[in-house]
């Protein structure tokens, strides 16, 4: 947001708007940036309000049908520009562009995308289950053939980049299974893979990729890891963005250990004397976290993550981008640091030691609300883009209302996941987190919420919940399904297993039906 007084520069390099600097304009780079020492970021196209087709003769000649023209052309001046949400869009804009002019896969995946993708921005019941090849005639032969093209190919690198695409069009049909194994196969690729430009372009999606599975609940010991080809942490980030590289490996690594203490905190495992190797792994993880936050601490004020179209769209601003930048990193290592902590506790009640943590976490994000110009304030159903590639802040959101037992803290949570979260975030679905996050509040602290999110009945137990009243973790059907109340009404909203202790301490699991928020 600019500042009172403040020139709002509109045209020019994403760098020099973000600098509030003019622009000379250059294409491709202005000489601005590149006299200065500074990467041009490049320049936006804005979406125009009624996409028509025009054939873009020079840079897609084997193009013939309108259908494909479109999508080539909605991809360029949309769905490129928002897929990476908070992460710098050269890949999607640029190298994805640029292959789809000559590889025949990467142009099929590209129209399989871009079909995919509108029609996931124009149905608001879409969002929930995604958008399914076998409703899209076009996206369902442009994806097989790119199949069929990626089968006559020994290029590796290409098969890297259009992994990539295969998982994006498996994250936009909230097809789990299928997107992880693409990640599996993609990065098993590249971790034998000894190719300069692969490992220049594609490990920094793939290192992001890394955590995604277990995220989710994936068994981790069959799952490659990047560990063989990520670098160590250097003496110092040059910015931001190296911040948030050299962290992408970091929380991988942090999931992984997680995932495999599933079966310690409540599983067969329980109680159980765990191997010496991963809390030997644990500290190893634990000792390189302190010291990347160590090394974010001494950033310069002025670094930042580069500006992004959706920054642009909403007119957000240096301000903004400072602060988002900062915030979130800084979440996703506080709770990456107490999920790692804990990854072997089988007692809920450690948590409440790591307040401190949720609240910096919170704290950070919370300064995000303050210079969030009113017009940039929209519901997220009407929010743009409703679709990203990437993570964003509504995991880690989700983790700080479901783990954190401070009422005040979590219920704070709760309303950032609204302002902050896009509708879909890979395969994270806001309604979803936010509801399920919801009904664990409500069910830990014994009070009903209202609307807003805020206790609408006398709460039960206001400060930190006894054990058998918390939640230690929640399983979910894949899908949402329709309930049809008393009174003939549909309700669409997901079966959920709340695992619990009950008070002889044995593990059960309590299962409701969740309304969609």
């Amino acid at each position: 947001m600019a500042r009172k007084g403040s020139h709002k520069v509109r045209t020019g390099c994403l760098t020099c708007k973000a600098r509030k600097v003019k622009c000379d304009e250059n294409k491709p780079h202005c000489n601005r940036c590149i006299t200065t020492g500074r990467a041009c970021s490049g320049y936006v196209t804005k979406p125009s309000s009624g996409l028509l087709w025009q054939r873009p003769r020079q840079l897609f000649q084997s193009i013939d049908k309108p259908s494909e023209g479109r999508a080539l052309q909605f991809f360029c001046e949309k769905t490129a520009q928002f897929l990476s949400g908070a992460t710098d869009p050269y890949f999607w804009t640029h190298l994805v562009m640029q292959f789809s002019n000559f590889e025949p896969s990467v142009r099929h995946s590209v129209i399989a995308i871009s079909s995919l993708y509108e029609r996931f921005e124009a149905g608001d019941e879409m969002s929930h289950s995604g958008v399914q090849l076998r409703d899209d005639s076009l996206a369902l032969q442009h994806y097989n053939a790119a199949i069929r093209e990626l089968k006559t190919t020994d290029n590796q690198p290409l098969v890297l980049l259009v992994c990539i695409l295969f998982i994006c069009i498996e994250f936009l049909q909230s097809n789990k299974e299928e997107a992880m194994k693409h990640c599996k196969h993609g990065i098993a690729l590249l971790e034998r893979a000894d190719y300069s430009w692969a490992k220049e372009h594609l490990l920094p999606v793939f290192r992001r990729l890394s955590s995604f599975p277990f995220f989710f609940g994936a068994g981790s010991m069959d799952f490659p890891d990047l560990v063989s080809v990520d670098s160590s942490l250097p003496p110092s980030f040059n910015g931001f963005a190296d911040a948030a590289s050299a962290l992408d490996s970091l929380q991988s690594r942090t999931l992984r250990v997680v995932r495999l203490g599933d079966s310690y905190r409540f599983g067969k495992l329980l109680y159980k004397k765990v191997p010496s190797d991963l809390l030997e792994e644990q500290k190893v993880v634990a000792n390189l976290l302190d010291k990347w936050h160590t090394l974010f601490e001494s950033i310069d004020s002025g670094s930042m993550l580069p500006s992004t179209p959706a920054t642009e769209l909403y007119d957000l601003g240096i301000d903004f981008l400072e602060v988002m930048s900062r915030a979130i990193l800084l979440i996703r290592y506080e709770i990456s640091r107490v999920k790692l902590d804990m990854a072997f506790e089988a007692d809920e009640m450690c948590y409440d030691q790591y307040l401190s943590n949720f609240q910096r976490a919170i704290d950070a994000c919370a300064l995000i609300d303050f210079i969030i110009p009113d017009e940039a304030r929209i519901p997220p159903s009407k929010r743009e883009p409703r679709f990203i590639f990437e993570t964003g802040f509504t995991p880690w959101l989700h983790l700080i209302a479901t783990k954190c037992r401070d009422l005040a803290v979590r219920l704070e949570a709760l309303r950032l996941m609204r302002l902050l979260g896009v509708p879909r975030e890979n395969l994270w679905e806001l309604d979803q987190m936010y509801a399920l996050a919801r009904r664990v509040i409500e069910i830990e602290h014994g009070v009903v919420l209202d609307g807003d999110g805020q206790p609408a009945t006398a709460v039960k137990y206001p400060g930190f919940p006894p054990d058998e009243r918390r939640v230690r973790d929640t399983n979910m059907e894949p899908k949402p399904s329709v309930y049809i109340d008393l009174n003939g009404k549909e309700t669409c909203g997901w079966t959920v297993g709340f695992v619990m202790r009950d008070e002889q301490g044995a593990i059960v699991t309590r299962t409701e039906f969740i309304i969609a928020s």
